[in-house]
């Protein structure tokens, strides 16, 4: 079978389009894993027709036009491809903000870790720049979690953006776990009326050592485990938790995808 049919045959199973449609989705795929770019006046040239190629490009204007993703079946579709039904994964959220032109392209995503990467299930375009928000986060785990359950997560990871009284209670109450980055300056309560910087717990460590503390500690309003790793650069990884995992310091520099600048 080739693979542009086996390409349809799947998609087909997901995606409520006629032939038409489908097999010109299945023609830009195979184009773009050819030129590993987005450039439209280059797709039209790889893809695979004999019409001419300002028919082509002409084609996938159109079908950016009149196409509509039902992106509840693209995440069942991704589930399915990677055979994530009946295990166990983790989910991490990233955020990527680029501009194109004046327009800013803002974009939450939420994704499972599989060998090393982070493999996109959802994603909510932030009609602003900068952080995304707890209602932001919430609402997209919310989503998953109404078509996948709950019983596959192992845990959330997230970088220092992440944080927030609000997000974390709900990530508790919903009983998932989570491992979130801090940042070194973040005040912890030491006892009534006394705040300290969490980068007082770990100052003693040495380069490439970590260490998580036996006592929960009080973030805000949230009581967490607190962790911490000296970094080669000198910068402290200080990771806050809902739960305590053996080895907190070693999940998320394992599980949290390589891109993730650690340094």
């Amino acid at each position: 079978m080739e693979l542009s049919d086996g390409l349809r045959v799947i998609l087909k199973g997901h995606l409520d389009w006629g032939k038409c449609r489908l097999d010109c989705f299945v023609g830009m795929l195979l184009a773009l894993v050819r030129l590993k770019r987005m450039n439209l006046t280059q797709l039209a040239l790889a893809f695979a027709s004999q019409a001419k190629p300002k028919s082509r490009y002409r084609r996938l204007q159109r079908f950016f036009q009149e196409a509509v993703f039902d992106y509840d079946a693209i995440a069942r579709l991704i589930m399915q491809m990677f055979e994530f039904y009946e295990k166990s994964y983790y989910l991490t959220l990233d955020r990527t903000n680029w501009k194109w032109g004046e327009k800013n392209l803002n974009i939450l995503t939420l994704g499972i870790v599989y060998k090393g990467a982070a493999i996109p299930v959802y994603w909510l375009v932030l009609n602003k720049q900068g952080n995304s928000n707890q209602r932001e986060r919430i609402a997209l785990l919310q989503r998953f979690i109404a078509r996948f359950g709950r019983q596959g997560i192992l845990g959330v990871l997230g970088d220092r953006e992440f944080i927030g009284d609000q997000w974390w209670q709900w990530l508790s109450d919903q009983d998932i776990p989570y491992l979130i980055r801090m940042k070194e300056n973040q005040l912890l309560t030491a006892c009534p009326g006394q705040e300290r910087p969490v980068r007082s717990l770990f100052a003693d460590l040495d380069v490439g050592k970590s260490r998580a503390l036996r006592k929960k500690r009080r973030i805000g309003q949230q009581w967490v485990w607190l962790s911490g790793m000296k970094l080669d650069s000198g910068e402290q990884l200080i990771l806050a938790g809902n739960q305590r995992f053996p080895q907190p310091v070693e999940v998320y520099v394992v599980y949290r995808v390589p891109s993730h600048n650690l340094s």
